[in-house]
């Protein structure tokens, strides 16, 4: 049996809900029960933006916050959120206001939050052409197709031709080789790295379920693809910050990523935009960079220019942890992982690695989400009331699995900032699993985060970003018809429907990335079709 993201974000427990986003539901819902949501709605939007900025200048030594009284498990906001502008701005998208039957559902205020986070890392400007260029921009995006608009999820699937891979050589048609298609593509976005981008200056992203479905690799997203080249070619810095720990075997990770690098190839990126991908594997274990190969490469950690010396400054840095430290929170981790798994008479089996420790089933078994769930509730509660233990540490439901490493991403997205010089206020991370059992929720503390289901979501972010930017799209074929996504999800109080696992794992699996680089290497892509199938539907709650 598969395990929806679904399952993982919106299960109606309480070590599973969100307490920011439940509370504006809550708010809501007085206004869509007088049915007067069509006129309060904004103004509602208007108060939570209020105790948002009151909480984020709150001295704590006067006491909490209006926001935090109210919602006592708030954390920190690192930039303000423009949360009624987003809301007129999705309204009219989608016409929230007038169902007479739905609420505003969790996932719709999860979008809506979304969308205030990319406006405010974009900015408004400081003088009248910029606030009219963003204006502009926020109308393009209101008035864009939205996915279910226009049916691009129906489209036949197109013929394909031989897949290549990097290692591959070139294949020439007779008309005209790939390098000079390939420089013609970049001609056209050359020198952009130069022009001050108006949003995030590094983007960092979770692996599994965030860029690729759970256990798979980067191989089907072509637009994803794009997104992420349009970034790279605008100045962003982009970095895989991920759970899956194989210390320094680049070939592993170069796998996990294999159609993304052949992307960058066959579009010739440039050296300068291949060397800001970073990857950091063990959630800030092993970090790795991209070379103009376009493979990965790992990163110095010691000595002059070396990571690890770098951010020594930091105190939770892998460079000042002590090896017996890192042993006993194994060791505490890997006993109650044990005992924890002979108590629920789990079918499973323990792996420790270097930096981690997990628990997966045995073949043709599964182990229950909630088995999974008490598991690392268990280790949480242990790790975090041994007195020895003084490390970070992340333990996450992984699904199918539990892992529990040392160290976490708030640690591996600090020490990036910091390496790289950029400030937190001007970094996003975009994943999937931002709930206390989740391996994104650390990275709540150090910058601001997008909250994603699967790769179909994160794919409708980017656009969202770059369309909010003012950077044309055109440079991909049959862009609004195949990769203006959003999910209009139900209500989060349904029933799971298990269909929602199948959706989750297909969406955004239409075509293998590969075959698109070698379909835009063909002297006929102006004429040919280039349309994707796309089998993800709405996530059912």
């Amino acid at each position: 049996m598969a395990f929806s993201s679904r399952r993982r974000n919106y299960l109606l427990t309480h070590h599973r809900k969100d307490g920011l986003i439940a509370f504006m539901k809550e708010m809501l819902n007085h206004s869509f029960v007088l049915d007067a949501l069509d006129t309060t709605a904004a103004d509602t939007f208007s108060h939570f933006e209020m105790l948002i900025d009151e909480h984020r200048i709150n001295d704590d030594s006067l006491g909490p916050s209006r926001l935090q009284q109210l919602v006592p498990t708030v954390g920190t906001f690192h930039t303000s959120l423009p949360l009624r502008k987003a809301f007129v701005a999705y309204n009219k998208k989608y016409a929230l206001t007038k169902r007479k039957f739905i609420t505003i559902s969790f996932n719709e205020l999860r979008h809506i939050l979304n969308l205030a986070q990319i406006m405010s890392l974009r900015g408004e400007g400081g003088d009248e052409e910029d606030r009219v260029d963003f204006k502009n921009s926020l109308k393009s995006w209101t008035n864009s197709p939205g996915y279910l608009h226009n049916g691009a999820h129906l489209l036949p699937p197109a013929v394909l031709p031989p897949i290549f891979s990097l290692g591959d050589p070139v294949v020439n048609e007779g008309k005209e080789d790939e390098n000079s298609k390939s420089s013609k593509s970049v001609s056209c976005v050359s020198g952009l790295s130069q022009i001050e981008f108006k949003g995030p200056k590094m983007m960092t992203f979770d692996g599994d379920q965030t860029l690729y479905s759970d256990g798979a690799n980067f191989e089907g997203n072509p637009q994803l693809a794009n997104y992420l080249y349009l970034l790279l070619r605008h100045g962003v810095t982009l970095a895989v910050v991920t759970a899956a720990g194989y210390e320094y075997n680049t070939e592993r990770y170069e796998m996990r990523l294999s159609g993304l690098l052949a992307y960058f190839k066959s579009k010739n990126l440039p050296v300068e935009d291949c060397e800001r991908f970073y990857l950091f594997g063990g959630e800030c274990n092993y970090l790795l960079k991209m070379g103009s190969d376009y493979k990965l490469h790992p990163v110095k950690e010691q000595g002059p220019g070396g990571w690890m010396t770098a951010t020594k400054f930091i105190k939770d840095t892998p460079a000042n942890w002590e090896e017996s430290d890192i042993q006993l929170l194994l060791d505490v981790a890997e006993n109650t992982v044990n005992k924890a798994m002979k108590e629920l008479r789990l079918r499973g089996t323990i792996l420790r690695k270097k930096r981690a420790v997990g628990l997966y089933p045995k073949p043709s078994q599964i182990i229950s989400r909630e088995a999974l769930d008490e598991t690392v509730l268990r280790v949480h509660d242990k790790l975090t009331q041994h007195e020895h233990v003084k490390l970070p540490f992340c333990a996450f439901n992984g699904g199918s699995d539990v892992w529990v490493d040392v160290g976490n991403k708030r640690v591996g997205v600090e020490m990036l900032t910091a390496y790289l010089g950029i400030t937190p206020e001007k970094v996003i991370h975009v994943g999937d699993q931002f709930l206390n059992t989740g391996n994104d929720h650390a990275a709540r503390g150090v910058c601001p985060c997008i909250w994603i289901t699967n790769p179909v979501e994160t794919t409708y972010i980017l656009k969202s970003i770059l369309r909010l930017a003012g950077v044309p799209l055109d440079t991909f074929p049959n862009d609004d018809d195949v990769a203006d996504i959003e999910l209009n999800d139900s209500d989060d109080d349904d029933d799971d429907d298990e269909s929602a696992s199948k959706n989750n794992r297909n969406s955004g699996q239409g075509m293998n990335l590969s075959t698109f680089c070698m379909r835009a290497s063909l002297t006929n892509l102006n004429g040919m079709s280039l349309s994707m199938q796309n089998n993800g539907q709405d996530e059912q709650e």
